[in-house]
């Protein structure tokens, strides 16, 4: 048995092309865009080292005690390219400062995303905000992160819970200079998905895009918007709340599949560092409030705290309440798979997008019919306890 057999399960992290010892494995990209293991039958000795390394079958060790905490950078010319309080950036530059590499999520020139490295401050700036696209990792970028611990360096590598999870499985070892930082993953959307809608704007504008925010911050972290330059001086904005892109990701449209049965949520990881965005702080913990952004900071490992601790004094920090999950459940549980996901993938290329998109985040009678039950449910529940 080799990956190419687990399609219905694969996270798309590609570890398993950077792992085989006979070069038998590459990733190629479905009908909807996400990349999948194949496997050249001439060269697999089935060997089965893609099973046993494929961070699906073999889960690496989670934490033992996690710190919940929140906070934000004191340096605010930091938050407003950051999603949330501006965390990463604050800790990243300190490895960069011991002379280390950064590994994130970047555009390319094609405005596709794909795992890079950063070893100038500048550079850094490119990782820094969401990219709601599936990040492509590719084999290069595995073997630049072995090699630069290899050299005794410092490396922060910053992903998705999944990623992580397979670059702990690709090293096979823990590393001192090593930070594993993840951010909390709603889900991840189609490449292709994205790649369509992005030409759809360059068409509508006339122009190229030369940068591209899925959270621009410009009204406040809690009301943000899209926002896209093009090289002929044109401008698009939209509240995210109102973009077909943004609508359809958060339903979770066109998601990977693995992402409904995600194995990698909770409270207790094998990251070093999990980064995520407060929601509902004003209300939960105002003290804690920023308007420009606030993260909630789970530190796992005494690396993790101790990166934590060097950057103490550029930081706003306090332990967060026991119900700061509240509003960001894709911290703990996966997404649900949307019961018109077939429906859009059916229709997709065929149908206008914007329509297709309203048209699929309408409840279907089942999913009404169970809200109604749930709101019944929470109703006796508050009833008998107070009356």
């Amino acid at each position: 048995m080799n990956v190419a057999q687990k399609t219905d399960i694969c996270i798309g992290c590609g570890m398993c092309t950077a792992i085989c010892p006979s070069s038998a494995i590459q990733m190629q990209a479905d009908e909807h865009g996400f990349l999948y293991p194949t496997v050249d039958a001439a060269k697999c000795t089935d060997c089965g080292f893609c099973i046993r390394k494929c961070p699906i079958s073999a889960l690496p060790q989670v934490s033992a005690h996690t710190n919940v905490l929140t906070g934000y950078a004191k340096d605010e010319t930091l938050l407003p390219a950051s999603s949330s309080g501006a965390i990463f950036p604050v800790l990243a530059a300190e490895i960069i400062r011991r002379s280390g590499i950064v590994f994130g999520a970047a555009f390319d020139d094609n405005f596709d995303v794909i795992h890079t490295a950063a070893e100038t401050l500048s550079e850094l700036a490119t990782l820094c905000s969401s990219k709601y696209v599936q990040s492509r990792i590719l084999t290069d970028c595995y073997l630049q992160v072995k090699k630069a611990l290899a050299d005794g360096r410092w490396v922060y590598f910053s992903g998705v819970p999944c990623q992580i999870a397979a670059l702990k499985n690709y090293l096979g070892r823990e590393y001192e200079t090593l930070i594993t930082q993840d951010t909390a993953c709603h889900s991840v959307p189609s490449p292709i998905v994205w790649r369509d809608y992005a030409a759809s704007l360059q068409n509508q504008y006339s122009g190229k895009l030369t940068s591209f925010s899925f959270r621009n911050k410009a009204n406040g972290w809690e009301d943000y918007y899209i926002r896209a330059e093009f090289d002929n001086s044109k401008e698009f904005r939209q509240p995210a709340a109102e973009n077909p892109y943004q609508r359809g990701f958060i339903k979770g449209l066109y998601s990977r599949n693995s992402c409904f049965s995600c194995k990698f949520k909770g409270i207790e990881r094998c990251s070093d560092i999990t980064l995520a965005d407060y929601w509902g702080v004003k209300g939960i913990q105002p003290k804690a409030y920023n308007p420009q952004g606030t993260s909630l900071i789970l530190l796992h490992s005494d690396k993790g705290r101790a990166l934590l601790e060097s950057c103490k004094n550029k930081l706003q920090i306090t332990t967060a309440a026991d119900s700061a999950f509240t509003f960001n459940p894709a911290v703990l549980t996966p997404i649900p798979k949307p019961a018109r996901y077939d429906e859009f993938w059916t229709g997709y290329g065929k149908k206008p997008f914007d329509n297709l998109v309203s048209a699929c985040c309408e409840p279907t009678k089942e999913e009404l019919a169970k809200e109604r039950w749930n709101r019944s449910l929470l109703a006796r529940a508050i009833h008998r306890l107070t009356r």
